[in-house]
């Protein structure tokens, strides 16, 4: 089984943040900060040790896992599907937001949640109050290529894989725990503008593409889906195939 890391497979400096090392001035605040996103990783990688279990992964599974994340972690490279089993989706009539969890699963800190941890992840020069919400930085947006520079109310939180999207390709079959999971994994979630994840609502790929880098968009989609289990249609295929040509 692969035990995945909160930015594995995430194109080099994707999420400057935490790469850069430009933290917003007073030491002790930052550094309270990291360690709580750091805590935060800990937590959800414990969940979703937890989910893959309780899915029932199998060995097989997590090679084709692999060998996905294998073929171009960093967007370089053709995107593999063939770990992916495609399949007409599934009606989302009975599609509920509630059933993947209340909201942003809580933290460590006071009134910190996973928006905080995606936020001080993928955003720059940050600022933050009572030593964990992200109030405020610098967003360059890993789908148009705009920077977004003000409130953190601006700024929403995507889901590269929609939670309606997961409902009709699988995930109307999990436990109401698996979907809170899926609903939080960083790995699936992106700092994004708010008019782009209004533009993406819950298309798939083969209804919308980022005008920048969509191999990596492409990259990313597979790898989740890949883990969670999920089908994609064949069209949709054919869409994560041709993002890197």
């Amino acid at each position: 089984m692969n035990r995945m890391n909160p930015t594995h497979g995430r194109q080099p400096g994707r999420h400057p943040g935490l790469r850069s090392g430009r933290w917003a001035v007073g030491d002790r605040r930052a550094a309270t900060l990291l360690m709580t996103v750091a805590a935060v990783g800990v937590f959800v990688l414990v969940e979703i040790w937890a989910l893959q279990h309780d899915t029932g992964n199998s060995g097989d599974n997590s090679a084709a896992a692999g060998s996905a994340v294998a073929a171009g972690p960093n967007g370089a490279g053709p995107v593999d599907v063939s770990g992916l089993r495609i399949a007409p989706d599934r009606h989302g009539r009975d599609y509920r937001r509630e059933a993947f969890g209340p909201g942003w699963a809580p933290a460590v800190g006071p009134g910190c949640d996973i928006r905080d941890y995606v936020l001080a992840r993928d955003l720059t020069d940050t600022t933050t109050r009572n030593t964990c919400d992200v109030t405020s930085g610098t967003l360059r947006d890993p789908y148009s290529g705009q920077t977004v520079t003000g409130p953190a109310r601006q700024i929403d939180i995507d889901h590269v894989i929609p939670l309606a999207l997961a409902h009709r390709s699988g995930a109307h079959a999990w436990t109401d725990r698996q979907r809170e999971v899926f609903a939080n994994d960083p790995d699936n979630l992106l700092a994004v503008s708010a008019q782009v994840n209004r533009s993406k609502s819950d298309k798939g790929p083969e209804q919308w593409m980022p005008p920048v880098d969509a191999c990596v968009y492409a990259h990313d989609f597979v790898r989740v889906a890949t883990r969670y289990q999920l089908t994609v249609t064949p069209d949709r295929a054919d869409a994560l195939r041709r993002a890197c040509t």
